[in-house]
């Protein structure tokens, strides 16, 4: 995981809390890019997390977040069109 990463803000948290009961409000309708977008975010926050942090229960659930996404990835692959660099996992 890299660590050039800016902790990460209650703000940032709050959006991210937001976002998620939006989408799962909507259910099964939920945009999947939106979703998508939400599973990014998550990886992304945990792992900044992770890197503040710097314990291995932490950067487990960093990982586990970032193998998530990648399933949610294959789940949605027919429902979206990949975007213009995005051909790893993370980055």
């Amino acid at each position: 995981m890299p660590a050039n990463h800016k902790p990460v803000s209650p703000s940032e948290v709050s959006r991210f809390t937001a976002e998620l009961r939006r989408l799962s409000e909507a259910g099964p309708q939920a945009d999947p890019v939106e979703r998508l977008a939400l599973f990014e975010r998550k990886a992304d926050l945990l792992t900044r997390i992770a890197e503040r942090d710097g314990t291995e229960e932490k950067r487990a659930v960093a990982e586990a977040a970032w193998q998530q996404l990648a399933e949610v990835r294959a789940e949605l692959s027919g429902h979206i069109a990949p975007r213009d660099g995005d051909a790893s996992c993370r980055g």
